[in-house]
């Protein structure tokens, strides 16, 4: 496990990302790169093997950006 800022995996995917994009995390851990991506506009596919984390991710990520959810 590693913990990333939200507000550098924000800038991270700013800079790799071309507007529009998706942005994939196949290790997605708890969800700090899906939280950025959304905040950001992006797309997003996140990775998971362990069911626990991707729980994790999936509400995190959904509290981040819910919004996007009912307008896609």
């Amino acid at each position: 496990p590693t913990v990333k800022p939200v507000e550098l995996m924000k800038y991270l995917c700013r800079l790799v990302t071309p507007k529009g994009g998706i942005v994939l995390d196949p290790f997605m851990g708890s969800g700090t790169t899906g939280m950025a991506a959304k905040d950001e506009g992006f797309e997003f596919i996140g990775i998971e093997k362990e069911k626990e984390y991707f729980e994790i991710a999936e509400n995190r990520i959904k509290s981040t950006a819910p919004l996007l959810d009912f307008l896609s």
